[in-house]
């Protein structure tokens, strides 16, 4: 499913340093998103009142946005982890949690 337009998406989670992964994911798993230099991801809940609302969460790099459904944010957020997991595989217990409740959250 990697698509060339999701660029944005893969360019956010390669953005994410190891040491904050953990802390990422979890604010992920509650609603909030999180801006690393150029890089971007933003949910519903982010917005201010004046901000145009969205169904899904929000990738963006530079002036490129892009909004993917839950489930194709679910989808990059398990690669992302699973490579993660590769190298730290002492944070798989707490990241499955993570990625339930996000399931959970989103009905996926």
């Amino acid at each position: 499913m990697l698509e060339k337009n999701h660029f944005v998406v893969i360019a956010f989670f390669n953005a994410i340093s190891d040491t904050d992964f953990v802390r990422t994911v979890e604010q992920m798993s509650l609603g909030i998103g999180t801006g690393i230099n150029v890089v971007d991801c933003t949910f519903p809940n982010d917005l201010e009142d004046d901000e145009e609302k969205f169904e899904g969460v929000m990738f963006s790099l530079h002036d490129e946005e892009l909004i993917l459904r839950y489930s194709d944010f679910l989808y990059y957020l398990k690669l992302a982890c699973k490579l993660y997991i590769s190298v730290f595989p002492s944070n798989r217990e707490i990241l499955e949690v993570y990625l339930d409740k996000i399931a959970k959250k989103y009905e996926l």
